[in-house]
């Protein structure tokens, strides 16, 4: 992998376990509700507003690039439906995007970023609405990539090629990581670049298309990257 030149990751569940802190997220803002606007949670309980939010992204499929803005919607129609003003909705969202940032890197994060940002560019390439500068990582990464700032979303071949267009490479130059078979492998691999599946849960790989390696953890994938045979020079 001599001619790739830079790395771009994928951040929930690849730098960190996302579904605990969206629960968390989602459990501290549905006591916030009762204490605030208690009709929405009287009429709605916890797994309701979830239910809620289901029908919201599918009456939005346009904005599917875009959680933060569908979560938003799912407090202006909670807030509409029980009779309170919507524009409460932009503080719910502020409240939540601060809880969904309570986060717990995984243990490897930082010094594999730290060894591989002195060999490669960085960057990050997601679905969600993490911030990397709130998370105090943001200073490994030259560009942030999301699918929010480009309008689309991985798999699409088209945030993989924006990714290429910001840092002036080819995508044969560039090496995918993430843990989504689908959204990370099969994506990137469409686009043209080099793929790592990241593989934390060592679960079997089943699809017919096949990742250009497969590494247990960020650890692992430094000795690939950095080992003499693979590392940028």
């Amino acid at each position: 992998m001599r001619e790739v030149h830079a790395i771009s990751f994928d951040l929930d569940d690849s730098l960190w376990a996302i579904m605990p802190v969206i629960l968390r997220a989602e459990q501290v803002m549905h006591e916030r509700l009762a204490e605030r606007f208690p009709e929405i949670t009287r009429r709605y309980d916890f797994e309701a507003v979830r239910l809620v939010r289901m029908q919201v992204v599918e009456k939005h499929p346009h904005l599917a690039h875009d959680l933060s803005e569908l979560r938003r919607l799912c407090f202006v129609e909670l807030l509409k439906e029980c009779g309170y003003d919507e524009v409460h909705a932009d503080d719910l969202i502020h409240e939540f995007l601060e809880l969904r940032h309570d986060v717990e890197l995984f243990e490897d994060v930082v010094p594999s970023l730290e060894r591989l940002s002195s060999h490669y560019r960085l960057i990050t390439l997601s679905n969600g609405n993490a911030d990397v500068d709130r998370l105090g990582i943001g200073n490994y990464f030259e560009i942030k990539v999301s699918a929010r700032s480009e309008g689309v979303a991985k798999p699409d071949t088209r945030i993989f090629h924006a990714a290429c267009q910001a840092l002036d490479l080819n995508p044969g130059e560039v090496l995918h990581v993430g843990d989504h078979p689908v959204d990370d492998v099969r994506g990137a691999r469409d686009a043209g670049f080099k793929t790592a599946w990241l593989n934390r849960d060592n679960i079997d790989w089943t699809e017919t298309f096949r990742p250009d390696m497969i590494c247990a953890d960020l650890n692992e994938l430094c000795t690939r990257v950095l080992d003499e045979e693979y590392v940028d020079t």
